[in-house]
């Protein structure tokens, strides 16, 4: 194995909710995951100009990698993981994001 660079791009998808996207070194999705704002109930502001989105890196020597997208009381939490150990983790706090 060698060590690869990985790219959690995190993007709310034009208020229908958030997408998560893991891409490899070479620029190709490796890992994808989507959440619906409807399974939550939440309305999001008419009006943004911009949807709101995060992204993180990280270089890592493994094997696989996966998504995982977990909520709690207030926001959602996306974690990278590789060989089932967490590399990264990305924040959405429905404040931040004007989830209600």
């Amino acid at each position: 194995m060698t060590m690869e660079t990985y790219r959690l791009e995190v993007r709310e998808t034009d208020a229908s909710g958030i997408d998560a996207d893991v891409y490899g070194g070479d620029d190709l999705i490796e890992e994808s995951t989507h959440v619906s704002y409807d399974d939550f109930d939440f309305e999001v502001p008419d009006g943004r100009e911009e949807p709101p989105s995060k992204s993180e890196e990280i270089t890592a020597d493994v094997m696989t990698v996966d998504l995982q997208i977990q909520r709690d009381d207030g926001g959602f939490t996306v974690r990278l993981l590789g060989d089932r150990d967490e590399l990264t983790a990305v924040r959405i706090d429905d404040e931040e994001w004007n989830l209600d």
